[in-house]
């Protein structure tokens, strides 16, 4: 992924700048959608939480520190909704990938498997937080500093699960099974 300076856009984006806003959503839109879809895992929900989360982005632009890192404050909003979006609906954290076969729709990315139901196959054994890190990290190219502010982990834990969760995922996809 490109480095786009958000900051060039928050003045735009104050101003309900509509070509602005296109141009961050299409360079955050894959972090946004990852950090709801591993808290609530539903493809439909995580749509709408998307939508509050853009929207709560543009009614909080004014308190956004040019300087500070835009993605990060988005990703952190993004979390902060799907969170209390759990919460509010006493959601069970189980995943069933067979259930939910919806996980990036869109091909649309060179690393992005082909065909959803890999994706789906390989984070079958990860729990929450590795999914988490894992969607960010491969579907978003989020930097790992930044995923650490996100999931407010240090860095050397964050790297310590993503690790792991590779670890773990390959020993499932050689051997259908895996350690916890």
């Amino acid at each position: 992924m490109d480095y786009i300076n958000f900051d060039e856009y928050i003045d735009l984006l104050k101003q309900k700048d509509n070509k602005a806003f296109e141009v961050v959503y299409e360079n955050t839109r894959r972090g946004v959608f990852s950090i709801i879809i591993s808290i609530v895992n539903d493809k439909s929900q995580t749509e709408d939480l998307m939508q509050d989360t853009y929207i709560k982005m543009l009614k909080n632009i004014n308190s956004y520190q040019k300087g500070r890192n835009f993605n990060a404050w988005l990703l952190q909003i993004a979390k902060n909704i799907a969170i209390d979006y759990y919460r509010k609906n006493h959601l069970v954290s189980a995943f069933d990938p067979l259930e939910d076969s919806y996980i990036f729709d869109e091909a649309s990315i060179d690393t992005e498997p082909k065909n959803p139901y890999e994706v789906e196959e390989l984070i079958k054994p990860l729990d929450s937080i590795e999914r988490q890190i894992v969607l960010l990290r491969v579907v978003s190219d989020t930097k790992f500093k930044d995923i650490a502010k996100t999931v407010n982990k240090p860095l050397g834990t964050v790297l310590w699960i993503y690790n792991k969760a590779l670890k773990k995922m390959k020993d499932f996809m050689e051997g259908g099974n895996y350690d916890e």
